[in-house]
């Protein structure tokens, strides 16, 4: 199993358990926050803030953005369909921790929003 699969599959028995009030969607950002420590602060903050967003309109399609935002992460892209405005997002969540990020995840970031014509 590819470590995106098992945190695909973590993340949705997380969102399982978030299905409920504030605490709930707490435990889920917490589930995010801890499968990247390497990632900062401020970008996995930027990362979730984006999710919450997306939830109002769709809370599965969000988890799927979020899934597939994990395995950039991960450096393990799983070929997730992103539009602009996503691959845009990105940029900027990771850009906020550019200066303190592991050089080869921030080049494998910015090497697949330059790809994805986000740049």
């Amino acid at each position: 199993m590819r470590e995106t699969d098992k945190f695909r599959a973590d993340l949705g028995r997380a969102a399982g358990r978030a299905t409920g009030g504030a605490a709930a969607i707490e435990s889920l950002r917490s589930f995010f926050y801890r499968s990247f420590p390497s990632v900062g602060e401020e970008a996995k903050s930027s990362l979730f803030s984006s999710y919450l967003e997306r939830r109002r309109d769709s809370p599965e399609a969000a988890l799927d953005w979020l899934a597939g935002v994990g395995s950039i992460l991960a450096m393990d892209y799983d070929g997730s369909s992103f539009t602009e405005r996503d691959w845009r997002d990105i940029r900027d969540a990771v850009a906020l921790e550019e200066e303190n990020m592991d050089i080869e995840l921030l080049e494998y970031v910015m090497s697949l929003v330059l790809d994805n014509g986000a740049l």
